[in-house]
């Protein structure tokens, strides 16, 4: 579920900073944090192929009109969004035509933003972030600040592209599994692989959702992210 996949999008994001800042540059606390959360936020990405689902709506038309044509391109839920090798590629490669302007980087960085704000909504306090309007506002002050702040963004389509990777293997845990590749649209009933673990939002889903996903993204800020060392590193 949507939450469980932001939340291993945040783990997988926070244990790849070391990759980040010895091949991408990403070694400044800001750039770090965005890096992290864009990887929470694009692992829940696949999902707008959904038509009607909650990710669709979240910046109300706009969000809507996107979903229904990855729907269409994807050709069904859990169809061509969640193929292991066209997913990455096409959405990494949007991304990187994105990320050579400054103003399209910054829309795609507030998507991720407003993707990982709507996944965890109900671990913030407040409503602001669960209304449309609400979280168009976080998410793009958000971005805006960031880049503001000197956060550059040639590394966005690594975090896009990495966070659907994501997204994809979590949901071939589950019952439903995943398209075997290309076949979305070789194939009216696409064959599906994976390793079929548990129903989706079931079995030990709250287990990783709530307690290994965030165990794993602390212990990934503590090694590679300087204040936060330095304030959790104690605890820990």
């Amino acid at each position: 579920m949507g939450p469980a996949h932001a939340a291993s999008g945040l783990a997988a994001g926070a244990l790849t900073l070391g990759v980040a800042a010895t091949h991408l540059g990403i070694d400044r606390p800001l750039e770090q944090l965005a890096w992290v959360v864009a990887w929470g936020g694009f692992a829940y990405l696949p999902d707008l192929d959904q038509k009607g689902s909650t990710a669709g709506s979240m910046w109300g038309p706009p969000t809507r009109w996107l979903s229904r044509l990855i729907g269409v391109l994807a050709r069904r839920h859990r169809g061509g969004t969640h193929d292991a090798l066209v997913a990455p590629l096409v959405f990494g490669g949007l991304a990187a035509l994105a990320a050579r302007n400054h103003w399209t980087a910054l829309a795609v960085l507030a998507l991720g933003i407003g993707l990982a704000l709507h996944a965890v909504a109900q671990l913030v306090p407040g409503d602001a972030e669960k209304t449309a309007i609400g979280n168009l506002v976080l998410s793009g002050a958000g971005a805006w600040w960031l880049t503001d702040q000197g956060v550059h963004l040639p590394w966005l389509p690594w975090a896009v592209a990495g966070g659907v990777l994501v997204h994809i293997a979590g949901d071939a845990l589950t019952t439903d599994g995943v398209p075997v590749p290309f076949t979305t649209w070789a194939r009216r009933r696409p064959r599906t692989l994976g390793l079929r673990l548990f129903d989706a939002g079931r079995g030990p889903e709250p287990l990783l959702q709530y307690l290994v996903f965030p165990t794993l993204t602390v212990l990934g800020l503590v090694r590679y992210v300087g204040p936060v060392r330095d304030l959790l590193a104690p605890l820990v």
